[in-house]
């Protein structure tokens, strides 16, 4: 029996003690589905996978991609509508060989693998043709959960950046996305705007030989979703106003949004089934000066909207301020918000490392990832660390002294940079990450910012040593 979400339920994480200098105010909303035993309802799958003739070398890749469709099509219940496309510098229908989408029982598995196993690599690729054409197919079932599964080797040669960026846009909210890489050639940043506009995972393919059980896991992760899409409204007064909100928590994602009726902003989610997610908003907020001191302030109010039937939705949730003299309440920050914080720099450390690292500068590489493996051990966050041993010897985590490999696999490079937009493996701990000690003020904007930061907390402004000689 398919678990399908019966409830929501939402908290809110903040510290909400600001100075009249605050320009942003930052919270964390916590939605948990709750699951319970239930009919399973429609779904939708296509599966896009790369048949470019990049994919004949080495032969591994085609290999592995027969299989890991044939392990995908295995995976779908009965009654899932279903299509296997060929990506080329165009999109043609593999299974069914007409423009629709089959219903998925015995008979239709077992064609569907025979075609799969004979998926043969010729052309170039144009991944916009693909989505494009997931998205005429999955247009025809709005009732459905909607899923694409899209698999590359290359980078996107048949076409401009522009045009797959235009059609990523023009599916954003049709349906989810899942994308992953295999091989060397491909590029990460295609994979990761993929995802993260259309609300799913981008991911390294890390040894050819892991690819169906990967395949597994995101058509049994799909299978299990039952709401086709939850959104995020937030609602401010004329002094505040949203700057982002980025989903963290288990992949991060940055939310697009638009003003519904009635002001604010309203986000789309994706699609849902039983699990948790944390999403981190930011207000920017005009000058406090005037604003009453020493009672809470609403800033704002955030709360879930969705069309599905799934019970009575919790009650909003406000987001306070409350306007102190007093620094030790305004300049702390809150736990979760801390951990998150933290989290968007590890990525810009594995990032930043990298870079340097295909340029040959190793000493700048070893300082970049030897901060982000202070971070992540900080954070708890072992996926990270393991990702991050691929292509170093962490010598000592706590201190972020590391010391690069002499040869990686760009594969390697690509998972790491992309652990972000993976399931994330670590969870809020329990304890507190700030540090203690005297605040420290940016001298660019004059911000406010917790011991120990080396960054502004608004802006980003690199901070100079903290009081006391600690750095």
């Amino acid at each position: 029996m398919e678990l399908v979400v019966t409830s929501f339920s939402v908290e809110l994480s903040q510290n909400k003690y600001l100075s009249t200098s605050d320009k942003y105010a930052h919270a964390v909303f916590v939605v948990r589905a709750e699951g319970g035993p239930a009919e399973p309802v429609a779904a939708a799958e296509v599966l896009l996978v790369d048949c470019s003739s990049s994919m004949d070398w080495p032969p591994t890749k085609i290999a592995n991609a027969r299989r890991a469709a044939a392990a995908a099509i295995d995976l779908l219940r009965d009654g899932t509508l279903f299509a296997i496309v060929a990506g080329t510098e165009q999109a043609t229908m593999r299974y069914p060989v007409t423009e629709e989408l089959c219903a998925a029982n015995p008979e239709t598995r077992a064609r569907a693998k025979a075609v799969a196993a004979n998926l043969t690599a010729s052309g170039e690729t144009a991944m916009s043709t693909w989505l494009a054409l997931a998205d005429r197919l999955l247009a025809r079932h709005p009732n459905a959960i909607r899923h694409a599964l899209l698999l590359t080797d290359g980078v996107n040669h048949g076409e401009s950046p522009a045009v797959l960026h235009r059609v990523v846009d023009e599916c954003r909210g049709h349906f989810t996305c899942d994308a992953r890489g295999i091989g060397d050639d491909w590029d990460p940043e295609e994979l990761r705007r993929i995802a993260s506009v259309l609300h799913g995972t981008a991911d390294a393919v890390v040894e050819d030989d892991e690819l169906a059980a990967d395949f597994g896991r995101i058509i049994q992760s799909a299978m299990g979703k039952s709401v086709r899409e939850v959104r995020l409204r937030i609602v401010t007064p004329p002094f505040a106003r949203v700057e982002f909100v980025r989903q963290v928590v288990p992949t991060q994602v940055q939310l697009a949004g638009h003003d519904p009726a009635g002001g604010g902003v309203e986000v789309s989610t994706g699609s849902w089934g039983p699990e948790t997610r944390e999403f981190l908003i930011c207000l920017r907020l005009d000058d406090l000066t005037g604003r009453p001191q020493g009672q809470d302030l609403q800033f704002g109010r955030v709360e879930l909207v969705t069309e599905d039937d799934v019970g009575a939705l919790p009650d909003p949730l406000p987001i306070l301020g409350h306007i102190t003299t007093d620094v030790s309440l305004s300049t702390r920050i809150d736990d979760k918000v801390q951990w998150h914080t933290l989290q968007a720099k590890l990525s810009e450390k594995l990032g930043e490392g990298w870079a340097y690292y295909r340029e040959g500068d190793l000493d700048a590489a070893a300082r970049a990832w030897g901060e982000a493996a202070r971070i992540a051990t900080k954070l708890g966050d072992e996926k990270v660390l393991r990702r991050l041993r691929r292509l170093v010897d962490i010598e000592d985590a706590t201190r972020g002294v590391v010391r690069p490999k002499d040869s990686g696999r760009r594969r390697d490079g690509f998972s790491l940079i992309l652990s972000s937009h993976s399931e994330l493996s670590g969870t809020p701990r329990e304890q507190p990450v700030h540090q203690d000690g005297e605040p420290i003020q940016c001298p660019e904007c004059e911000t406010l910012s917790p011991p120990g930061s080396k960054v502004c907390m608004a802006h980003g402004h690199p901070l100079g040593p903290a009081p006391g000689g600690a750095s």
